[in-house]
């Protein structure tokens, strides 16, 4: 038996399998006939096929019937609730003390898993960190990564053979030397402009080798911020701990992250002190309408 079955008894022959397979598996010989599969070493498993049969007529090994689930349509937001949700969405960088429940994470992560991955690669993993000594630890670590950095930045010698970076890299961290300065003085008199004291990080990781490992890892981070916001909890992006991640072996290290994977996304977690109750508003898009 195949990867793939179209049970003939139940098949509506209406083609649909046919016309939504993103790696045309599929093929329907004439009208009416039932689809047959071809080239079943290119399916992707992301079964569309069997999500979408209206029939039920297709089988597919890696989706038996208790890993296909309706549709709750009455539970979907209207475009209204959805654009809302999207405009009080906020970068949040002043948290109470209070943990994130082990419930909610759950939540964000679920939301994170459900984001696209290209080629349905799924490959994006997590890591929670909660314990306050390994935030600590990860805030000095990239505290010393900047301060490294910045003097290298600063040398001319130095800054030619800096090849961690990009040359667009290298221009974009010049732009914001001045930042890295007041960060690392203010780590120094034990601050904390880094994770800003938020009880939680999630840390977006996948293995390198893989299709766009890095687009993978920032669709499950921005599906993760909507779940956090409508959980009631705060986020934001943590740019600096995933530049010093990728540039610095210390903090997946310390961290336990996988041989072969790299950090692709980090969001810190926990619950606003203060709630936005506007939303100022973005530059108009730019849009080419052709």
């Amino acid at each position: 038996m195949g990867k793939v079955r179209v049970d003939a008894n139940r098949c509506s022959r209406c083609g649909t399998c046919v016309l939504t397979c993103p790696a045309v598996l599929f093929v329907q010989k004439e009208k009416g006939a039932v689809p047959t599969t071809v080239r079943e070493g290119f399916c992707i498993s992301c079964g569309h096929c069997a999500a979408i049969c209206p029939e039920g007529a297709i089988a597919h090994m890696d989706f038996p019937s208790e890993r296909i689930r309706p549709i709750q349509r009455a539970h979907l937001p209207s475009s209204r609730q959805v654009i809302e949700l999207l405009r009080a969405r906020r970068s949040v960088r002043v948290f109470t003390d209070e943990p994130v429940k082990k419930d909610d994470l759950e939540a964000v992560i679920e939301a994170a898993r459900l984001a696209p991955t290209a080629h349905n690669v799924q490959t994006t993993a997590f890591t929670v960190v909660q314990s306050r000594e390994l935030l600590k630890q990860i805030v000095q670590l990239t505290a010393d990564f900047l301060a490294r950095t910045g003097q290298q930045l600063r040398n001319p010698m130095a800054r030619a053979l800096l090849h961690v970076f990009s040359g667009r890299e290298l221009k974009g961290a010049l732009m914001v030397l001045p930042e890295f300065d007041l960060i690392v003085q203010a780590v120094r008199e034990g601050l904390d402009p880094i994770l800003r004291g938020a009880p939680c990080l999630l840390v977006f990781h996948a293995p390198s080798e893989t299709v766009l490992p890095d687009t993978n890892a920032q669709l499950a981070a921005q599906n993760a911020t909507l779940m956090a916001q409508s959980l009631g909890l705060g986020s934001f992006y943590t740019g600096y701990v995933l530049g010093a991640s990728k540039r610095d072996k210390r903090i997946p290290q310390l961290l336990s992250i996988p041989r072969g994977h790299h950090v692709y996304a980090g969001l810190a977690l926990g619950h606003p002190r203060f709630e936005f109750a506007n939303w100022p508003d973005r530059k108009p898009a730019m849009v080419n309408w052709l």
